[in-house]
């Protein structure tokens, strides 16, 4: 019995050390997709989503490790594994498409979380739309649908064996999300995911002020007045690309001129922020602009090396 028992004690263990790992792996990347805002918003997706299956997997692996030490057995025995739940990373990944097919109770609990990820994900833009009450929480409804949509999609087009951004796969997702992009776009207009793409742009940019410009201005005497914040982020706002017509975006947009540190990218920053910051101010948003790319070039050299990279203290 005591043997079970460490036995479980341990399996405990490895499966929180796991979870803590993922965590971290997550807030790492998270960090570097800040330094590395060239890259292109599908990798970026596609990493994300990534990411959330690790710690769900992670998470998945620690309740079962928690299930069995409370009824440990006489003879340590392996983990269940469940036959309907495939393998990844030594941990069985539980999809969230299965459960709503054998719980429809948990349809309605799972529409309300992701119900409130509508609102970190677009964070106040959605109210910025000039849209009435009622046509806003239609707006948030469809997007939550489209959500369930394309998750329920992507399972059967994996179930069907189709390769992840196929143009099969892609079909697939279209169809399935449809109906519903025809209702938004009676709604928002026919950029409608172009418009979405900026708002969700803009929510990252007032992370970004918030934790990592605001604190060096405070740190150099030269704290962020909430107007200068404001102007910051319309800035950065203004000057990126996302959701936009790329073919208005200069050639060379983000390439680095040796010489200065700075792409043309920076430089419009820079320019419209000038109307809002102090000369000091400025020189601190420069010197940090420069400093992501020296940072994004010395992580670069360890990716470059292959495989995917964790970048943990």
């Amino acid at each position: 019995m005591k043997s079970a028992l460490s036995w479980l004690a341990v399996v405990l263990f490895l499966g929180c050390v796991a979870l803590g790992y993922f965590v971290r792996q997550q807030k790492t990347e998270i960090t570097l997709a800040s330094v590395q805002r060239a890259a292109s918003e599908k990798e970026t997706q596609a990493r994300i989503v990534e990411l959330q299956q690790q710690v769900a997997a992670a998470k998945a692996a620690r309740a079962v490790a928690e299930k069995q030490a409370a009824q440990a057995a006489p003879v340590a025995t392996p983990l269940p594994r469940s036959d309907t739940a495939g393998a990844k990373g030594g941990f069985n990944v539980i999809h969230i498409s299965d459960i709503l097919k054998e719980h429809p109770e948990y349809a309605a609990l799972y529409a309300k979380q992701e119900r409130r990820n509508i609102d970190r994900i677009y964070g106040d833009g959605l109210g910025t739309l000039i849209l009435a009450p009622d046509q806003l929480s239609k707006l948030k409804d469809l997007l939550v649908e489209r959500q369930m949509s394309n998750m329920d999609a992507q399972r059967e087009a994996e179930t069907a064996g189709l390769q992840r951004d196929s143009p099969a796969w892609m079909e697939a997702m279209k169809q399935a999300s449809q109906d519903t992009q025809q209702q938004i776009a009676a709604i928002m207009g026919t950029n409608a995911d172009g418009t979405l793409a900026q708002l969700q742009t803009r929510v990252r940019i007032q992370g970004e002020v918030e934790y990592t410009y605001r604190p060096d201005f405070s740190d150099a005497g030269v704290p962020l007045n909430p107007a200068q914040s404001s102007g910051l982020v319309q800035a950065m706002a203004d000057a990126n690309y996302t959701g936009k017509d790329m073919s208005t975006r200069p050639e060379g947009y983000n390439e680095t001129d040796p010489t200065t540190g700075l792409t043309p990218h920076d430089n419009r920053i820079l320019d419209s922020a000038s109307r809002v910051l102090s000369p000091a101010q400025l020189q601190i948003l420069k010197t940090d602009l420069i400093e992501v790319k020296q940072v994004g070039a010395i992580m670069q050299q360890y990716r470059a090396k292959g495989g995917p990279a964790m970048f943990i203290p």
